[in-house]
């Protein structure tokens, strides 16, 4: 099991990361290697790095991905596994290309992507790229709807996607290791050691992907369809997280976090017909640690983190060479204190530094933060009543924002049936890239902020072998200073606060599930209706007023049926996408699709070793469909691959 680990140390990787991967995955494998520790102390659930998540979802639409869907997209990144389970629109520009989010009618930039509660966002760019980021990495993916903005900061404005690490101790020693395929030359590994005793937890994860990527797709541009290959689009990834949790006392554990990972992809030109020279490398190294104290009634949480990215851009045709850099430092403190029996104060402060440089920048430009946090959860009802009321306050070293808060609340009607309201007040802070950029930057910026209300009532009700859930959850959010890159002096676009924009839509939820015996059935089905439009902006005769933005679709629907008996699942993926406009003035747009895939699993279980079978056909039909302009999408396509597992609890 520790082949591919092996054979990363060895590999002549592409990027300079590999003096730093060496000696991390030799460490990584020293702690997989079992340690056996003293049993002298009875296990206690001390960790309360997730207490603010579960301030943060109260009143709100919460979404864990099931575990049996995330299992079937173990192969693919989060953002494949967000694009066909929620109505989350994510803007891909293709297999192994650039995908982010738009949730709610928001942005990139307005979506806070958390790896165990720390924001990863690029302080340049101020978004994550989710095509960069594994589902095999993450024992559970989370999304939050709604603003957090009073609990995790700038830029939680439309949602959160929380993305977390489980390491249980006393597990033994547990390997996985998953090798994959498919078509345009796709191949991938990944592998996990995970060793667990009483006082001690490693869990060392490795992964590479390669793809050449020259898949077939219908050109339609003319009236005679003309099938065309995708050429220069090939893609490395590979990386490496560790992590390293000590019980060092029944009140008191220590977490330490890697995360190392090296992604080289090459970008194809808009013109099919066109060579490419083009290239991206992203880089990224996250450390992060935390220590947790448990008292009776008092929680505590220090935590640190030290993120360094990097993105080079290569475009030999033209010559360009841009190269950046970022670093940020993150150091935080959370406090819970229960009183009065049904009250819990939480308090914190939070303190960041991000530092980017580039050849588009005078110098090193940098920008510093320290937030103030308080809030109070209310308990009544025997827990039937829920509410929690908190607020924020930030000082930016780019300038003051006032306070911003929400207040949630949710109850239980009866059994199973459950109503939650929030109201909060957002923001989205203006990025590194927005003030500092030349040329074109605008350092006058202001924050965008705004307010957002939203409501969800759902139902839960386990009636023999059948499970029924359904939800309904409506929402409105106006934003002001909607940050908008127009056309500057001479030609060059800069940032200004031009529009006003509300958001205001419905999402819903249905599943059904029988299980009995061998035999296991459901159904799921997700939608998402957004109507985001302009409501004044400061721009003359931009025919945008009371218009959609480009690229939100009004509707999306995801829905899935799944079969399974014995050791065999078969489940079957359905996507529907409405129009997006592409010109702000909703002149022209791409036309709507409809998309299908098949996934199918089979295991088997030998004693202590485990093995499962991956099948997987995408766009079953073979569709024409575009989800940006100009960027293709692949016909019908295949994956397959294996995973085997082995335990050993002594």
């Amino acid at each position: 099991m520790f082949t591919f680990l092996i054979f990363m140390l060895n590999t002549q990787h592409v990027c300079g990361l590999n003096a730093v991967f060496k000696p991390l995955a030799l460490l990584c494998l020293f702690f997989s290697v079992p340690v056996f520790a003293q049993d002298t102390v009875l296990l206690h659930n001390i960790e309360v790095t997730a207490k603010k998540t579960e301030l943060s979802q109260l009143g709100k639409k919460y979404e864990p991905i099931d575990s049996s869907i995330k299992q079937q997209f173990r192969f693919n990144s989060v953002a494949d596994v967000l694009s066909f389970n929620t109505p989350v629109f994510v803007k891909s520009y293709g297999p192994g290309g650039v995908s982010t989010t738009a949730f709610r009618g928001g942005n990139a930039s307005q979506t806070a992507v958390l790896w165990n509660g720390f924001n990863i966002q690029n302080s340049m760019l101020g978004q994550a790229d989710l095509a960069l980021l594994p589902s095999v990495l993450f024992e559970t993916i989370d999304v939050e709807y709604g603003g957090s903005s009073s609990v995790f900061g700038s830029g939680a404005v439309g949602g959160s996607i929380h993305l977390n690490n489980k390491t249980p101790f006393n597990a033994g020693l547990i390997t996985t290791t998953n090798f994959g395929g498919g078509s345009f030359g796709m191949k991938n590994a990944s592998t996990r050691i995970l060793f667990g005793k009483k006082r001690f937890v490693s869990s060392t994860k490795v992964y590479g992907m390669y793809s050449e990527n020259n898949f077939k797709y219908n050109d339609r541009k003319n009236t005679e369809v003309i099938e065309r290959t995708q050429k220069n689009a090939g893609y490395t990834f590979y990386g490496l997280m560790q992590e390293v949790k000590f019980l060092i006392s029944a009140r008191q554990m220590l977490t330490v976090n890697a995360w190392l990972n090296s992604n080289k992809r090459r970008l194809p030109a808009f013109d099919p017909l066109a060579e490419s020279k083009t290239w991206q490398l992203d880089e990224a190294m996250r450390f992060t640690s935390s220590w947790n104290y448990v008292q009776t009634k008092f929680k505590s949480v220090v935590r640190a983190a030290f993120f360094s990215d990097i993105i080079n851009y290569t475009d030999s045709l033209i010559p360009l060479f841009s190269k950046s850099k970022v670093n940020t430092i993150v150091a935080e403190n959370e406090n819970y204190f229960d009183w009065s029996g049904c009250h819990q104060l939480n308090v914190g402060v939070n303190v960041s530094s991000s530092s980017g440089i580039t050849n588009n920048y005078s110098g090193t430009k940098s920008q510093n933060r320290i937030s103030f946090l308080a809030g109070n959860k209310f308990s009544y009802f025997r827990n039937r009543l829920l509410a929690y009321l908190s607020g924020r306050l930030d000082y930016f070293s780019t300038g003051k924002l006032p306070v911003t808060g929400n207040a949630s609340l949710e109850y239980s009607i009866v059994k199973g049936l459950n109503v939650k309201i929030n109201l909060a007040r957002v923001y989205r802070q203006p990025t590194l890239n927005n003030l500092y950029w030349q040329p074109g930057g605008n350092p006058d910026l202001k924050a965008e902020q705004g307010f957002t209300q939203e409501g969800e009532i759902n139902y839960k009700q386990q009636s023999g072998n059948f499970l029924v859930y359904v939800s309904g959850a409506a929402y409105s959010r106006k934003i002001d200073n909607w940050i908008l890159w127009v056309p500057g002096p001479n030609g060059n676009p800069s940032p200004m606060n031009v529009q006003k924009v509300w958001s205001r839509g419905t999402e819903t939820t249905w599943k059904l599930s029988y299980k009995k015996k061998k035999l296991t059935c459901a159904f799921g089905l997700v939608s998402g209706y957004v109507l985001a439009t302009v409501e004044s902006q400061s721009q003359e005769n931009a025919g945008t007023l009371k218009k959609q933005l480009i690229y939100t679709p009004r509707y999306t629907i995801n829905g899935n049926v799944s079969l399974g008996y014995g050791s065999l699942t078969l489940i079957y993926f359905h996507q529907y996408l409405g129009y997006r406009f592409t010109a702000s003035d909703n002149s022209a747009w791409l036309d709507p699709y409809h998309l299908s895939s098949v996934r199918a699993n089979f295991n088997l279980s030998i004693k202590q070793l485990g093995l499962n079978l991956f099948f997987a056909c995408n766009n079953l039909l073979s569709k024409d469909y575009v989800i940006l302009a100009s960027r293709s999408m692949p016909l019908r396509n295949y994956e397959f691959g294996i995973s085997i597992q082995t335990k050993n609890n002594n």
